[in-house]
């Protein structure tokens, strides 16, 4: 997923708030900033942060799995690879 925005002029970025859901990052949570290039940044949950505001390991690790539905996502894929076979069976 990518998204947009600016930095204010005391230094401060948005991160777009389907981005903050999607991780589940909620007010509070501490981040690591790491220079990765001179035009590129790295963002990540700061080390002690690997627990989060209210949660466990085991919600932790949870979130990642509960985001949207994977089985969906995999046969939608796969439509889409059989459909595409077929077109170029239908070429030749």
């Amino acid at each position: 997923m990518k998204a947009e925005t600016k930095l204010t002029s005391k230094g401060q970025i948005v991160i777009p708030k389907a981005i903050r859901e999607e991780l589940r990052w909620r007010p509070g949570v501490r981040l690591a900033i790491e220079m990765v290039s001179a035009d590129a940044v790295r963002l990540e949950l700061a080390s002690n942060g690997a627990k989060r505001i209210g949660e466990d390991a085991i919600d932790h690790a949870f979130g990642f799995l509960a985001v949207g539905d994977p089985l969906r996502e995999l046969e939608a894929e796969h439509r889409k690879e059989v459909a595409r076979d077929e077109r170029r069976r239908r070429r030749r």
